[in-house]
């Protein structure tokens, strides 16, 4: 009798034991993913920043050379004016 104590015992022992740990486990999965969701968030936003940037450079390498040309044709007009 004492030996069948003892193993019902363990049996609920172990069951308890099982119960913790899949609970620990699916704990765990919901904070992984809620951290997982959280980076995805954070690395669409850095993506969607970065794609704008590269749009908003390429306006001002255009507005650019239109001043490098417009400085070029001040210059030679100041340039005429000085020799005549």
């Amino acid at each position: 009798m004492s030996i069948e104590v003892a193993l019902l015992i363990g049996v609920i022992g172990c069951f308890v034991g099982l119960a913790g740990w899949l609970s620990g486990r699916d704990k765990r999965i919901s904070d992984d993913s809620h951290w997982k969701g959280s980076v995805d968030e954070t690395l669409r936003d850095i993506k969607d920043g970065v794609s704008g940037i590269g749009e908003r450079m390429a306006k001002i390498e255009g507005m650019a050379a239109n001043h490098e040309t417009r400085i070029t044709v001040l210059e030679s007009k100041i340039d005429k004016e000085k020799s005549a």
